[in-house]
């Protein structure tokens, strides 16, 4: 089972569900099925730095992806981490252009830096570099009264901020359409090693920074997303705020929604989110206006122990509120076996979530009876809807209609 799957049966023990029921014990389970990786919508199985190994695997909620890259074999929980390192790895080709290209040196020469020697490390007088690029004093207390309030929850560095190599790496990543605080190692690498080139050499992100004709605009990018923070998009926030000032506007928003401050500390903590994830999950939430209990889904992504289950809550927030936005009709927020649903104004209990491949095997069978059981407890002989960005087998349709659920493929997000 995968992460997120061992973290969904983790969140049903509370219930009680931990032997089959009698019902489900005596019907049909299935193997979960593998895929052409060339046949998966949204999924580009080749590029210049990696292959999607073929077929690809599933484990009865999601596909499992392996994919081969210069860098070691890179494992994906499902499609949206799989969609999301590809457009990593399709960034990072970029910037190893930028990276060994003329202009590039040139610039770097031009800086007083040698680009056979340079390795991206930090400066030899920090305070003589200091000295050189401060600007906007009162925008550096703000960063530095953030950086205060949220001692050991951001991934920016106290000198990399003072320096400039964070504001230089934010409008790095942003300009290539991927997270600032990524998690993948080599992207990671060379947003360091380019962005501290730009801060000691006064490099302008938007002149050797792409220097590759046709570089910037061409990588999908993971910050989009359809809900606004601030009237602001997420990609405007990740180019202007600086981590800790992006967890100062979480927090504001958290407790304008009525989210506890135990429970707001706990999740801005919880460090398996960058901080876009939790500005993106923020956003989307909020903007479900009109939705009571609110709070409760944050109780959910609070409890995200991995990376992969907190981009499986930041994805679920994001295809909520769209849900929201295209129906309405929604009244409020419910957990049902830890997985966040909304009630709507006829009873329906409805979730979408970035599930790929729901099949019918032992344990999503398990997880289903679960949610059912929760769901009638709340409201006896109630339905409701299970909307998926993937697809259902045949037999997974018609044992979660026969459960009262009913089952949409292929949700827009």
């Amino acid at each position: 089972m995968t992460v997120i799957a061992n973290r969904l049966m983790g969140l049903l023990m509370p219930l009680g569900v931990i032997v089959l029921p009698v019902a489900v014990m005596a019907q049909a389970f299935e193997a979960p099925p593998s895929f052409n990786a060339a046949r998966i919508k949204g999924i580009a199985p080749s590029g210049e730095n990696y292959t999607v190994k073929s077929p690809v695997p599933s484990d009865g909620l999601m596909r499992l992806y392996d994919i081969a890259t210069p860098y070691g074999e890179v494992p994906a929980q499902g499609d949206a981490i799989a969609q999301m390192r590809i457009n990593e790895l399709r960034a990072l080709a970029l910037l190893e252009k930028v990276a060994s290209s003329e202009t590039f040196a040139k610039s770097l020469v031009n800086a007083g830096l040698n680009p056979l020697k340079y390795t991206g490390r930090l400066i030899s007088n920090p305070i003589g570099t200091i000295k050189g690029t401060l600007s906007g004093i009162g925008s550096m207390f703000d960063r530095i009264g953030s950086g205060l309030n949220n001692a050991g929850k951001t991934q920016d560095s106290a000198l990399g901020s003072l320096i400039g190599v964070t504001s230089e790496r934010r409008t790095l990543a942003a300009t290539y359409g991927v997270d600032p605080y990524t998690d993948f190692p080599p992207l990671d690498a060379k947003l360091k090693q380019l962005s501290e080139a730009a801060a000691l050499g006064g490099l302008a992100v938007t002149g050797a920074l792409i220097a590759v004709p046709g570089a910037a605009g061409i990588v999908a990018s993971n910050l989009s997303t359809a809900n606004r923070f601030n009237n602001m998009s997420i990609e405007d926030v990740a180019r202007q705020y600086s981590a800790a000032q992006i967890l100062d506007l979480n927090r504001k928003k958290l407790t304008e929604m009525g989210v506890s401050k135990e429970l707001t500390e706990s999740l801005l903590a919880n460090r398996n989110y960058t901080p876009i994830d939790m500005a993106a999950m923020v956003a989307a939430i909020d903007n479900m206006k009109t939705v009571r209990g609110r709070a409760v889904f944050f109780d959910a992504a609070a409890a995200a122990d991995e990376r992969s289950n907190a981009y499986f809550m930041r994805r679920q927030a994001e295809l909520l509120a769209a849900e929201y936005k295209r129906h309405g009709g929604f009244e409020h927020i419910v957990t049902l076996g830890g997985l966040p649903f909304l009630v709507a104004k006829d009873g329906r209990f409805v979730t979408v979530a970035p599930i790929d491949a729901l099949s019918w095997t032992q344990q999503s069978a398990t997880r289903f009876e679960a949610f059912t059981k929760a769901r009638n407890q709340l409201v006896a002989k109630s339905t409701g809807e299970i909307r998926i960005t993937g697809q259902a087998t045949a037999l997974a349709k018609r044992q979660l209609k026969a459960l009262g659920w009913a089952v949409v493929e292929r949700q827009p997000g």
